[in-house]
Formats: C-alpha cells, structure tokens, sequence
C-alpha cells in the first residue's frame, strides 16, 4: 500500500513533468485522506498558481501557512501569489516572514526586491536584489529586478546592462525584456525600446508593464493611435496610477492636453503626494489654457528634490502677491535662460506692489539687465545675497499676479538693446539693401526634449533660397555644428562666432527686420524687445505656446509656426519660406 508520503512524491514527479492533472488529482487525493497535509497544500497551491487560479492559489497556500507558521517555502510561495495579485504590502511581509525563517532563500529575496521597485522603495530593492546575487550570482530574476530598482533611481545604462546579463541568463525573461525596453526609452533609443517591448509580450503578453512602455514608445514615434491601444491593454491588465502617468505624458505629445490633464488627475487621486504628476498636470493644464487651476500645480515644482540646479532652502518666506511694505523680495531665476527671458516682465509689477527688489539671473543675462524697470539691485546667480525679507522665483510670479489667458502683462518691449552696441552693430551689418532676417535653429541640448523641438540648420535650411533676403546666423552652442558640413549661400553670413553675449544678440536683433528661431533663449529675447519673430515650433510645443494657434499672448510681435505632424520640419520651414518671399516683395531699401 502507497503511503501518503510515497503518493506526495509520485505527485511532485507529475507536476515537475509538466503533467499537471495528474499532479492536481493524487495532491486532492492525499488532502482526502489527510486535510491538514500541509505539504500538499502547499503544493497544490504552487500548481494552482502555475495554472493561473490566482484565487485557488491563494487559498490553498493560506491554509499551509496557517497550518505550518514555520515552513519559509510555503511562505515565499504566498507571497509570490500575493505579488502576482497586486497585495504588494503583504507580499513583502510575507517575504520577510520566510527570509527570517530561511535567510539563504535567494528566490525570496529576488522577488521581495521586484516587490519593493513596484511600491516605490527603490533603495531597499536594491539591497534585496543584492542579497539575491550575493547568494546565486547568476540569478535571472535578480538581476532582472536589480535592473528595474536601478532605472527606479535614474541610471538607465546599469539598468540596460543588468537587463541583458539577466536575459543571458534566460532568454525567456518577459520581466527582464520588459525592463529593458524601459531602459531603453530612457536613453531615448525609441526604435531598440519598441522591439524589447515587444520581445517581452511575445513571452507574455498578459504582463502590464511592457504594454505600458509600448505605448509610451509608439507615443514618442508618433504612431498615436496604437499608442493609446496599448496603455487601454495595459490598463486592462493592471489599472493604476502608473499608466495613467504615462498616458497622459503621451497624451502631451500628442498635443491634447486637456485629456492628458484627466489622466494625470486620475493618477493623483492613488498618489496625491507625487511632485512629478503635480508638475506634469500643472504643464497640461497650462498647455490647455488653464491658467488659473495651472499655476498652482506647477508650483509644486518647488518640491522636486531632483532639481538642476537644486532649490535652495531659504529662511524667508514665498511671497504670495501681497502688499510689500517697503520690504526686500529676492526675485530669482530658476530653470533655462528663456524662461528667465520671459518671465522678467513681472519684475516692474512686484516693485509696484511697494517694495524692493533684489532680482537675480544667469550670469550670460547680466548685461541685459540695464534696460529693465523695477529691479533696484541685480546680482548673478552664485553671487553673495544681500539682506531680504521675502522671496519668489520668477515662475512662480505667474501665479501671485493670478494670470489668466486674458491677463498675461504683454507691455512690450520691457527689454531694451544696449544703444552704443546697437549703433556698433548697425556699422557691422552694413547697408540695408535686403530684408535682413536673423535666424536660430537650436537650442541646449541637454533639455530632455531638444531633439523635438529643435529644427537644427538642416530642418530651416528652405529659407536661405528666398530671394531678396539676408540671413544672419545668430546660433551659439553645439547648435552651430551643423554648419560646417552645410552648403549655404552668399546671403547667408554667420554671425555666431562674433557675439560675446546676449546683449550682442540684442543688439543685432535690434537692426533686423525679423528674428526666426526654435523654441529657445533668442526666441524669448526677441519677444521681450518686442521686435518681428517667427518662432519655429514642434508638433507638440511647450506650454507657454498653447495649442491650435498661431499667436502668443506672452508676445504680442510674434508669429507661430506649427508642424502639422511630429517631426515635418519641412512643412514648417516651407510656409515660412513662403510668407518670407512675400515680405521681401513688399521691402523697400532705406535710403
């Protein structure tokens, strides 16, 4: 006669064979005989978990834990069923239980660490994935999950790395392949991304995760609509704050941003802490033209430990928009010289609220500051501080002055040129004997989204054939590589290399008759001089140019041009080339 002992290993040698009825049926057999048979139930939930009956799985495997506490295998297999489900709290309890019963169980450890990247607990994922290799240093899931924890924290080239080691380890990893086609879209490799996304749902396609990198990377090829039917796939499978996240990121870039606002609101309602999702829903709805319910979102910036530069931690309190009273308000720069550029208008309006005000900017904008109202002390960032009593950072002024669509201060200009350099600029230029246009095509590249918004020379270069015209090339930076492998013609003459500063850029400006640029510092420049712009914009653009318009309330001088799909630059430099050739019919030379 069989005993149960004797039956429990035939059934384990079914069930390691892949014959899982057979297995199901002898585990049900010796629970008949003995209901508290704590082997086989556990077992019998290993294999109801294998086959998918999460609910049996966690059943079963609760009553071998209730009925041997002490058992660290039967633990972890309950934690893993619990992981599958989404119980992430009880799973890494439970993980803990058996990891204190049975420290050298690297498996626990493995995907106690996967456990803890999905409930935001980076730092402690790494130390379990680390406890993982430690004791099985060729463990796939470990380094599968040490590569998710390590892209968790920003480093998406070890997490690529890690990835791969784990897929050489088994090349049957949908969890490592999904993690590398994140890493991937990290470093902007859309097109390798698209194809590890794709190599994970190939193993399972019942996986959330890589349904969510897949529509964030379609997103990003502009292939919209297979975007979105990939996040409701993902959604699907695993709805949550994270794939409304990163729905409405690619919402964004598909310039519908109120939509996009929905999505972020739909993820703050599980994360209501989360600086990011604050931050992102602030720029939809400013993109939309919800000002009023955007400025506080975007406020939350501030919060962002992650900042470059760093906020600093000042003593005095914000300023909210009240009366000054003769009080010192430190106003100050925060982000990118254009926003900077932008932003100062607000500078005149806080000195009329009846204080003073030490203002603080980029040191390449110190220059420029001689022809602004309201500031009665300017310093360069890094820079001594005086004495003051309240501060504000310039993007924050917004906000204290409730602006609304219909209110933004657009009293241009409220920069002004240096005068001696215009009239030095004025000799340089020469006769005005064409239309002179100046023209920048780039901007910082260390921006995340340079690569979109920047039309780099190649993407403006249909301009220079229009006749009747002189370009000037105001492009400083990397930007200017583009020239030395492009054929340009006589009326083009690059400027770049004789500016010193922005006020040498203001002062050309100063003498032409029209600035073209990207979304960039001398884009913002222009605008504040009030002169002429034509401003060169992606398909999505940032939010200070709104959506569906070709004119600015920040800035009454210029003109929007829009791609009309991501990417056309051509489109976009054609009917500007067209609109330039009828200008320069109209030009009359000066006398």
């Amino acid at each position: 006669m069989v005993t149960l002992s004797q039956a429990l290993l035939i059934a384990l040698d079914h069930h390691q064979g892949g014959r899982v009825a057979e297995a199901e049926d002898i585990y049900r057999r010796i629970l008949g005989a003995d209901p508290e048979y704590a082997d086989a139930m556990q077992l019998l939930g290993v294999l109801a978990a294998q086959t998918g009956r999460q609910a049996a799985a966690h059943r079963w495997l609760r009553l071998a834990v209730a009925l041997r506490p002490d058992g660290a295998a039967g633990l972890s297999n309950l934690a893993g069923v619990e992981q599958s489900a989404g119980t992430l709290d009880d799973a890494v309890r439970h993980y803990g239980r058996a990891l204190r019963l049975m420290p050298d169980l690297a498996d626990a450890h493995a995907n106690r660490a996967g456990a803890l990247r999905r409930l935001g607990e980076v730092l402690a994922a790494l130390t379990a994935a680390g406890h993982a290799l430690a004791l099985a240093p060729d463990h796939a899931d470990a380094l599968a999950n040490r590569a998710a924890a390590l892209l968790s924290c920003g480093d998406a080239r070890a997490a690529e790395r890690c990835a791969r080691r784990s897929l050489s380890l088994n090349a049957r990893s949908a969890v490592a392949y999904a993690t590398l086609a994140a890493a991937l879209a990290a470093q902007r490799r859309w097109a390798e991304a698209e194809s590890a996304a794709r190599e994970s749902l190939a193993l399972d396609r019942n996986a959330a995760e890589p349904w969510e990198v897949l529509g964030a990377v379609l997103a990003k090829l502009a292939r919209f609509p297979d975007s979105l039917d990939a996040f409701a796939m993902a959604e699907r499978l695993r709805p949550g704050p994270s794939v409304h996240a990163a729905r409405g990121i690619a919402l964004v870039a598909m310039a519908r941003p109120a939509e996009a606002a929905v999505a972020f609101e739909r993820a703050l309602a599980d994360r209501p802490q989360d600086v990011g999702l604050h931050w992102n829903l602030g720029f939809a709805r400013l993109m939309a033209g919800d000002y009023r319910r955007g400025w506080p979102e975007f406020d939350w910036r501030r919060r962002d430990a992650h900042a470059d530069p760093p906020w600093r931690p000042f003593h005095q309190p914000p300023w909210q928009g009240e009366p000054l009273n003769g009080r010192t308000i430190l106003l100050y720069a925060e982000q990118g010289l254009g926003d900077t550029l932008q932003f100062l208008r607000y500078v005149p309006l806080v000195a009329a609220r009846g204080g003073r005000v030490v203002l603080e900017v980029q040191r390449p904008l110190l220059p420029l500051m001689a022809g602004l109202e309201g500031a009665a002390q300017v310093i360069a960032r890094g820079d001594p501080l005086p004495p003051f009593d309240l501060e504000a950072p310039l993007m924050s002024l917004p906000r204290a002055f409730a602006t609304g669509l219909d209110s933004v201060p657009a009293d241009i200009p409220y920069l002004s040129p240096n005068p001696v350099r215009v009239a030095h600029w004025r000799e340089q230029l020469g006769p005005r004997d064409a239309l002179r246009v100046g023209v920048v095509w780039a901007g910082n590249p260390r921006f995340p989204g340079d690569e979109e918004r920047s039309p780099r020379l190649a993407g403006l270069r249909g301009l220079f054939d229009v006749p009747g015209c002189r370009f000037y090339g105001l492009q400083m930076g990397p930007g200017r590589a583009g020239l030395a492998e492009s054929v340009l013609p006589d009326s083009f003459i690059d400027l770049g290399t004789a500016i010193s500063d922005f006020a040498d850029t203001a002062a050309i400006m100063a003498n032409l008759d029209l600035v073209v640029s990207s979304c960039t510092g001398p884009a913002h420049l222009a605008g504040a001089l009030g002169l002429p712009l034509w401003v060169a914009l992606p398909f999505s653009a940032d939010w200070r140019w709104l959506t569906g318009r070709d004119d600015s309330p920040w800035y009454p001088t210029a003109r929007l041009f829009r791609q009309p799909a991501p990417g056309d630059w051509s489109a976009v430099a054609g009917r500007m080339a067209a609109e330039l050739a009828a200008l320069a019919q109209r030009f009359r030379p000066l006398p």
